[in-house]
């Protein structure tokens, strides 16, 4: 229940291995940043991660006066995009835009190539309103939520709901619909994002 928690609670969040400059840099280096901003994204490319990206440093490019060059590292429910960023060096030049999976990961993998928590500084939460819609193809006999549940308990496991990956918010959320209304829904994991579907 504590990951529920903390997918609700991070919704989709800019996450940096470290903001600043190395502080053993020499003091005649440049002021942060004088060189363009890698930006990963542990997902495919358009996606709603990547699209929120896009958004959220349209006005940073402004302020900074350096460009975001976008780098999509998808796989393994954003482990290896973020694998990446915690290996990068420690200058504030490789960032990290993600997900719940961030937070979700540890719970699904026994053993990742990071610490979630001391290898990451959080940044900013870029969007908390994303929601999710219950849609189902016309060819399912039901007209509401509560005939979707009566149909769901009548035929245990045989429906199917899709999602971009295992630890993704759709994911994430279709399992806790299941676990709270007491039914058996099997998770079908897309190649790349629902957006692109």
């Amino acid at each position: 229940m504590k990951i529920f928690a903390a997918c609700r609670a991070l919704g989709f969040v800019i996450i940096a291995v470290q903001l600043l400059p190395n502080p053993t840099q020499a003091a005649t280096d440049a002021p942060y940043p004088n060189r363009p901003i890698r930006l990963v994204v542990p997902f495919p490319p358009g996606g709603p991660v990547e699209l929120l990206g896009r958004a959220f440093t349209q006005r940073l490019v402004e302020t900074m006066g350096q460009p975001f060059v976008f780098d999509n590292r998808p796989g393994a429910s954003g482990t290896i995009g973020t694998e990446f960023v915690a290996k990068a060096p420690r200058d504030g030049y490789t960032l990290l835009i993600t997900n719940c999976s961030h937070s979700s990961n540890v719970a699904y993998y026994k053993k990742l190539p990071y610490d979630s928590m001391a290898d990451f500084a959080p940044v900013t939460q870029a969007d908390v309103t994303s929601g999710n819609l219950l849609v189902v193809h016309s060819s399912v006999p039901t007209r509401s939520v509560k005939e979707f549940i009566a149909l769901a308990r009548a035929r245990p496991g045989q429906l199917n709901y899709a999602s971009a990956g295992v630890g993704s918010p759709l994911h994430v959320t279709g399992a806790l619909f299941a676990l709270m209304a007491g039914i058996g829904l099997t998770h079908v994991s897309l190649q790349g994002q629902l957006a692109r579907a």
